[in-house]
């Protein structure tokens, strides 16, 4: 008897074996079907793995990609990635303000996104899709980290660095009067603030000339960032975090990999944290969508944006 169980056990075990062994076969990696999920996934150092990938056009010109990814570090994220093509005619970037007002003589106020773009948006410059902006001073009186100019008019050209956010007032994002993009350290702000027509501050520079610069900040947050390449193109990328599943939040370095795959010069963190948002005009419902789950769980009124206008009726 003990002999007839030992056989029936080996049975039992090698069957479940060649099952196992039959499934991990299965077990067959998403392949990724957007041409920025083919690349991210062929040539990012940082992306290991892809879950989802999915496409669609907002409007001539500009392109949103949704990527569920897995991290080399093994962390699982979504991501939500805008392609601006400047060269298309009629597509610019330009600063957002809280009803669309360059006024700041009674103070600095904030809005939501959505209700930034409903009062931004007119016919001929229609807004296509946002982004939160700078960092701000949280307690009263508030003002930006950095700088704001918005239609070549400067509203703000002070630095508010302060040691105790030291990964804030770093550098500064711009569109310069002959329309290219400008990431640059703080420093340099004097020496093209006659020149630039939209601004803001920005935090963690991740790439200049193309090269990932490195940082000793390693934290994992909800990030939103901002790109550009010697072409034309602007690259605006928001990622979810602090959530339990599939969220966990980005580095720099791994927003920093992904610019440079993408083919960035030049790459800044923006404002994180719960101001990590992204807003697109829905290109069917003809609504304001927030793409991503803030991790306030709703809205939170932002400072200033980065948004992009296209031009249609």
């Amino acid at each position: 008897m003990k002999r007839l169980f030992n056989i029936l056990l080996a049975g039992t075990l090698l069957t479940t074996g060649l099952v196992a062994c039959e499934k991990s076969v299965e077990d067959v990696h998403y392949v990724p079907t957007t041409p920025v999920g083919k690349l991210l996934l062929e040539e990012c150092p940082e992306v290991a793995r892809m879950f989802r990938d999915t496409t669609f056009l907002v409007a001539v010109g500009v392109e949103e990609t949704d990527l569920h990814i897995q991290t080399n570090d093994g962390y699982v994220n979504q991501v939500y990635i805008i392609k601006v093509d400047t060269n298309v005619p009629g597509v610019r970037m330009a600063v957002s303000m809280p009803n669309n007002s360059n006024n700041i003589s009674g103070g600095w106020n904030r809005q939501t996104l959505t209700d930034m773009a409903t009062r931004m948006d007119a016919p001929g410059e229609r807004v296509a899709a946002m982004v939160n902006g700078d960092f701000w001073q949280m307690s009263a009186p508030i003002n930006p980290r950095g700088p704001v100019h918005r239609e070549g008019v400067v509203i703000w050209d002070k630095w508010d660095y302060d040691e105790a956010v030291p990964e804030q007032a770093l550098s500064f994002v711009g569109v310069l009067d002959d329309g290219s993009m400008i990431i640059a350290e703080r420093s340099r702000y004097e020496e093209y603030k006659d020149k630039l027509i939209e601004c803001t501050g920005s935090g963690v520079m991740m790439l200049s000339n193309g090269v990932y610069l490195g940082t000793t900040y390693n934290g994992r947050d909800p990030r939103t960032a901002i790109g550009y390449t010697d072409d034309g193109i602007v690259w605006l990328l928001t990622c979810d975090g602090r959530q339990k599943f599939g969220a966990a939040g980005m580095t720099y370095k791994e927003m920093g990999y992904i610019f440079q795959t993408l083919g960035c010069v030049g790459a800044a963190n923006l404002d994180g944290g719960g101001s990590a948002q992204m807003l697109i005009r829905h290109p069917i419902a003809d609504v304001w969508q927030i793409r991503n789950r803030p991790s306030d769980g709703a809205e939170r009124p932002v400072i200033n944006g980065w948004a992009v206008i296209v031009e249609e009726p």
